[in-house]
């Protein structure tokens, strides 16, 4: 007699626990529902983290060419320079001993001139200015540009 409640406690107990299956069930729906809105969202961001990946590598690729580029520029600018320097120090050599020259015949001239005359007259000195306090080397040397940043250049470099 007792049978009749059993069954039916039964079935209340197996409807309620159908009950918060299906509470379960649309809240698991719910959570696959967010689930499927943050991967299609993690799936723009990894598309866009791809896309700036090979635009970086791509910048990189071309960093690295312009850094060849630019050394082998520098390579060629420094062998240029080089050359410039030894045909530089050439031409200083030259220009000292030509100078150490000019001084010799110039000192010999003054002695041969400054013999007869014993003081009268100006001498002339490369050293001491000419005629309104202007020198000969820097006022010859002044006739063209070139020759100007040229004096300039062998003034630096003694």
């Amino acid at each position: 007699m007792s049978f009749p409640h059993v069954s039916f406690v039964l079935e209340v107990f197996g409807a309620g626990l159908l009950l918060v299956m299906i509470l379960y069930a649309v809240q698991l729906n719910r959570r696959l529902a967010v689930l499927q809105a943050d991967k299609a969202y993690l799936q723009k961001v990894i598309a866009g983290f791809n896309q700036a990946t090979e635009r970086a590598e791509s910048s990189i690729n071309r960093l690295r060419a312009a850094a060849l580029e630019a050394n082998d520029a520098l390579q060629s600018n420094t062998k240029l320079a080089k050359e410039l320097r030894s045909d530089l120090s050439f031409l200083i050599d030259r220009a000292e001993s030509t100078a150490d020259r000019l001084e010799a015949s110039i000192g010999s001239g003054r002695a041969e001139t400054a013999a007869p005359r014993r003081g009268g007259g100006a001498q002339i000195s490369a050293l001491r200015p000419l005629r309104g306090g202007k020198e000969t080397a820097p006022s010859a040397a002044a006739s063209s540009p070139t020759k100007a940043a040229l004096t300039r250049a062998l003034a630096g470099i003694r």
